[in-house]
């Protein structure tokens, strides 16, 4: 096929991607971070709370069924597409009924509900990481990997955010018909798409290619060190960001306050970071964009000890996750940059791609939900200053893992 040029993509397939990656993001983003900030200020406790994270286990472990989305659905219009169009609505149906059930008083229906939307949350990504695959080039894969930073901030602006600040105005229901209608607006961009006009190849074929399977093993051959650094990141990177929701709720600040400062300035300032991210990180080989990222990001985390021993003052809190947002987007990019480049020559893309990703969501989720679980007991300062102590030694990891990646 004739190499294309990412400059000749019609603007309407960068609207797209980017409104794929932002509705991905929306509906788990409500429902698995400002449900737990509504619950925590209706008073329920941390370690009922820490079920929730715990609902989207199934993104931790799509890689499972990954062989499936690389194999089955082609049709002549389209072969990933056909997934995305029946996980988003799934995902469209999941938040209707999610809008008749009472969060509070019913639960244990809202988590099974969540449950099925993370299932369908997970095809989704399977079917839009196998597509991304098939449509980019190498020195491309930088900016499609901003765009997905990019549209998972948007999604967390919106579903934690903005639908978090109107929940006070339209409650539980209007909020998610809200986000119902919104995943209802990407699913019409996509019907209209045409896959096999910007793919590189016109599918997997389902009877000569076989072996999906293998692709789950085989893409760690001679990539020890970066499944260790995978395993080791979200140990690094998540516990004191996820603990500082219910820290500063403890210590006085409201529901609107924490939805603007996470999801409004936070997402802001991570849009503006990508955007500066892409560019820097695109002048660096692949060994020194990794390593600066995740040292950066560690030395960040830093400024959420104070947070954590109850300090609350608003020049302090935002001061903190100024650095946190302005440095995540370093990690996400640089990590998305070389999975991609792992599965270069994969004949089944989505299953070579997540079977790395899953090792980070494996673990985030346990992790995020062990902290809280453990933040019952020890306390924010204690998980928060152990969870910084293995970021250092993740950035550390970082500098040997390079030295086994390709530029």
């Amino acid at each position: 096929m004739i190499h294309k040029n990412i400059k000749n993509l019609p603007k309407q397939i960068w609207f797209l991607f980017f409104s794929l990656y932002s509705t991905q993001y929306i509906g788990i983003s409500f429902l698995s971070i400002a449900l737990i900030l509504i619950l925590r200020n209706n008073g329920t406790a941390l370690d009922k709370l820490s079920l929730i994270p715990l609902m989207s286990l199934p993104i931790a472990f799509k890689v499972l069924w990954a062989p499936f989305i690389d194999k089955y659905l082609k049709t002549s219009s389209g072969h990933y597409r056909n997934w995305l169009l029946i996980a988003q609505f799934l995902m469209i149906l999941c938040l209707f009924a999610i809008a008749f059930i009472d969060p509070v008083n019913d639960f244990s229906l809202v988590l099974l509900v969540i449950l099925f939307f993370s299932f369908m949350t997970a095809t989704q990504d399977l079917a839009l990481s196998g597509l991304i695959c098939n449509i980019f080039e190498e020195h491309e894969r930088y900016l499609i990997s901003s765009v997905k930073s990019g549209g998972s901030m948007f999604g967390n602006i919106v579903g934690g955010g903005a639908v978090l600040l109107l929940y006070p105005y339209i409650n539980w229901k209007g909020c998610m018909l809200l986000l119902s209608a919104i995943l209802a607006f990407t699913w019409g961009q996509l019907w209209f798409f045409y896959e096999y006009k910007f793919s590189n190849n016109s599918g997997i074929s389902e009877t000569t290619d076989k072996n999906y399977w293998k692709n789950m093993v085989s893409i760690w051959k001679g990539k020890k060190l970066w499944c260790a650094l995978l395993i080791i990141i979200p140990f690094g990177i998540l516990p004191s960001y996820n603990l500082m929701s219910p820290a500063l709720l403890d210590s006085g600040w409201s529901l609107p306050n924490i939805a603007i400062l996470l999801k409004l300035f936070g997402s802001v300032i991570s849009l503006v970071a990508i955007f500066l991210g892409a560019r820097l990180l695109k002048r660096l080989t692949r060994k020194q964009s990794l390593s600066f990222s995740i040292i950066f990001h560690a030395c960040c985390l830093l400024s959420f000890i104070p947070i954590s021993l109850g300090y609350n003052s608003a020049l302090l809190v935002y001061s903190s996750f100024f650095l946190y947002f302005v440095s995540l987007p370093f990690v996400f990019i640089s990590l998305s940059t070389i999975t991609m480049d792992n599965v270069a020559n994969s004949v089944a893309p989505a299953t070579a791609y997540n079977a790395q990703t899953a090792i980070g969501f494996v673990f985030g989720f346990i992790v995020v939900s062990l902290s809280f679980y453990l933040a019952q007991t020890w306390g924010y300062f204690v998980i928060t200053t152990g969870s910084i102590a293995i970021a250092f030694f993740a950035a550390f990891l970082a500098t040997r893992v390079v030295q086994n990646q390709s530029d």
